[in-house]
């Protein structure tokens, strides 16, 4: 190839125009598909699960014929698509809501008794909230290893799920601070499988055009939950039985948690191979669409060269970093959101009332975040514009409210609203290992890595907010502006390095005959390989 006819780097859009022709000689490859899969040399260990379904199927000339069709019709595709939108996306929605609202119920609960009721004073409340977390990093690696040699994901998702609502539920009869700790430990250990296993699944079923979009569809969640459990527990905070209302919150939303886990287990499918609600044509269809995307589907086989790979990969440690930094200002502000509200001179009723509105502000944020990501095709520059509010936030609370001794509560709330929008930056992050790793084991050590950095970051968090500096709360403010700012320079550095390796692929395919080009990207497709090891992957920034 010539110079003339390489890619250029430095065109607008130039990835965009990458990944359309990949799939334009994606669907020409199609036509020929039975002659290229049989002539695919593949051990059984290193094959990605799609590649057996494809290559082994009783029926296969007439079912992948079917498929191709189906690729082949704009219509057809859009109706698989919606398909998958209807069975995924709102098992996805409904796991990731419960998730963020089991573990953010101790914030209600804190203003409806709580702490009275169980005898906790001075760190006591820090220490609860922080140990989800100690219960979510030490589940994590086990967790999403064992996630990986079952190879149910759905099945798997659905028991924890439900296992974490019997704890929640289990909560409404403590009556100590050890409970409490032991309680919020399982129910950490339990939610730790939730976020990487989404990932997996976004990335198995959807091009990496559309991650973005359906990441921030479960995402959001986060925000619906602090308008639906402001209201469950403003609702609750007027009840007048001898059963505390916080344990009434509880036990409600425990039993609901358990009701939907035990549906998400019936209903969820385990990858596109194992769709039961899909025809075997639609199921070949599904792999089909997202092989432009060189990242598999699933690989029961645990690959200590992919381990080592992400171990060794900067960009993952620069992620991990990323939602470090993230991480810290989340632990604070989820669980002293209602109490830095009273500190600012309303009420504890008010209080939860007036959270409501942080969650309308977040979902706009994420929704626009997921849209913008996928349209731009540019994770890091969304992410930055997500950040500098948050910053900005933090700044007015240190500035209006140093000591405790509110100088306007109004623009304190304003500040306290405008403060969630950095929450899209982790759903931005999520979205990037979609769909800048490959190989299953290497996303798997990747996802479990960057929840570590999400764990760490909240334990962090919450003793940012410390008692002896009630109602002030100084270096929990402190914190967030340092910790964004921070995050700010290590998005500029995630974009050049994913920019680099773009380049690099660029001149090993420009080397590369269209013969030689059509083989191996039909093989790496298939054979659960690594982005490092493949020219064909193309990185999103």
């Amino acid at each position: 190839m010539n110079q003339a006819d390489r890619p250029s780097v430095a065109e607008p859009h130039s990835e965009k125009h990458i990944v359309e022709a990949d799939r334009k000689a994606s669907i020409l490859s199609n036509a020929s598909l039975d002659e290229a899969l049989g002539q695919l040399e593949i051990s059984t260990k290193d094959a990605d699960e799609a590649f057996a379904y494809l290559k082994d199927h009783p029926n296969a000339d007439a079912v992948r014929q079917e498929a191709i069709e189906i690729l082949a019709d704009p219509k057809a595709t859009k109706r698989l698509l919606r398909k998958i939108d209807f069975t995924i996306v709102p098992c996805m929605i409904a796991v990731y809501f419960l998730q963020y609202l089991d573990k953010t119920t101790i914030s209600y609960a804190a203003v409806m008794g709580l702490r009275t009721d169980t005898h906790l004073v001075g760190q006591d409340y820090s220490n609860v909230a922080m140990m989800f977390y100690i219960g979510f990093l030490a589940a994590e690696f086990p967790t999403q290893y064992l996630a990986q040699r079952i190879s149910r994901l759905g099945k798997y998702l659905g028991a924890n799920v439900m296992l974490w609502g019997v704890i929640l539920s289990c909560m409404s009869a403590c009556t100590s601070y050890a409970g409490l700790m032991i309680c919020r430990t399982l129910l950490g250990i339990f939610e730790a499988p939730v976020a990487p296993i989404l990932v997996l699944i976004i990335a198995m079923w959807y091009k990496k055009g559309e991650q973005g979009r359906r990441v921030s569809y479960f995402y959001v969640c986060n925000s619906i939950t602090q308008i639906f459990g402001s209201g469950v527990a403003y609702g609750a905070s007027f009840t007048t039985s001898k059963f505390a209302s916080w344990r009434i919150f509880f036990l409600t939303i425990g039993l609901i948690t358990i009701v939907i886990g035990f549906a998400v287990f019936m209903i969820l499918p385990d990858s596109p191979v194992k769709a039961v609600r899909f025809t075997d044509a639609e199921k070949i269809a599904a792999l089909l669409r997202v092989k432009e995307n060189q990242s598999g589907t699933q690989n029961a086989t645990l690959k200590k060269a992919q381990v080592f790979e992400a171990i060794k990969d900067v960009r993952i440690w620069l992620v991990f970093l990323s939602v470090l930094l993230t991480s810290i200002p989340n632990g604070g502000l989820s669980n002293f959101s209602s109490i830095l509200l009273t500190t600012f001179g309303y009420t504890s009723q008010q209080a939860l009332i007036l959270n409501m509105p942080s969650g309308a502000v977040g979902i706009f944020v994420v929704l626009l975040s997921g849209w913008l990501s996928d349209r731009w095709n540019d994770r890091s520059l969304v992410m930055l514009i997500c950040l500098i509010p948050t910053i900005i936030a933090a700044a007015m609370m240190y500035g209006l409210d140093p000591d405790g001794i509110p100088k306007s509560k109004g623009a304190l709330l304003f500040a306290s609203y405008l403060s969630g929008t950095f929450g899209a930056a982790f759903m931005l992050l999520l979205a990037w290992n979609a769909s800048n790793i490959a190989g299953h084991s290497k996303k798997v050590t990747a996802n479990a890595l960057t929840l570590v950095g999400f764990c760490t970051g909240n334990i962090l968090g919450t003793q940012t907010f410390q008692q002896s500096e009630a109602p002030g709360y100084k270096s929990g403010k402190i914190a967030i502006v340092a910790c964004l700012s921070a995050q700010v320079c290590i998005c500029f550095v995630l974009r050049y390095c994913n920019d680099h390796l773009n380049k690099k692929n660029q001149k090993i395919l420009a080397e590369m005959s269209e013969e030689e080009k059509s083989i191996v990207r039909e093989k790496l497709a298939y054979s659960d390989e690594t982005d490092l090891r493949n020219p064909f992957f193309v990185y999103t920034h």
